[in-house]
């Protein structure tokens, strides 16, 4: 499943950091809740600093196709429950920097809190966990509006 294509998703402001080190940012702004599901934005942003020039130029395919397994060294996303895939995204970068978003579909809606988490070893980030209000998100599903109806 996807985020359906004629829906106005009802968003859930989130506005954290899920991960952040010397190198590296990953934050999640809002959540936007439909009824069989939520969509997640997940703001990257990458200073190249101490890297050497192989793993900088690495940055950008670390996370093509995917979810990797836990031994790779690409951006893993996961959630403690529920079925995480990744719908979309875009990227821009330069020599010295790196910046992304990614757009993730969370289904089947969580009804209570839930575990998100990343994982990036290519730019030092440990796996690291915050936890979100599933019971927020199902009721702000119920704020969806179709586009016609």
């Amino acid at each position: 499943m996807t985020p359906p294509e004629e829906m106005l998703g009802c968003p859930v402001p989130i506005a954290r950091f899920v991960a952040r080190t010397d190198l590296a940012v990953v934050a999640l702004q809002d959540v936007l809740a439909y009824p069989a599901g939520c969509a997640f934005t997940v703001h990257l942003s990458v200073r190249r600093g101490s890297l050497d020039a192989v793993t900088w130029e690495g940055i950008d395919g670390s996370h093509a196709g995917g979810f990797p397994g836990p031994t790779d060294t690409g951006l893993q996303f996961r959630v403690s429950q529920g079925a995480l895939l990744e719908v979309g995204g875009g990227a821009s970068g330069s020599d010295r920097h790196y910046r992304g978003d990614r757009q993730l579909w969370l289904s089947p809606l969580p009804a209570e809190p839930f575990e998100f988490s990343v994982e990036w070893r290519k730019v030092g980030l440990a796996r690291t966990t915050t936890t979100l209000d599933g019971r927020a998100i199902a009721e702000a599903a119920a704020n969806a509006q179709p586009y016609w109806p």
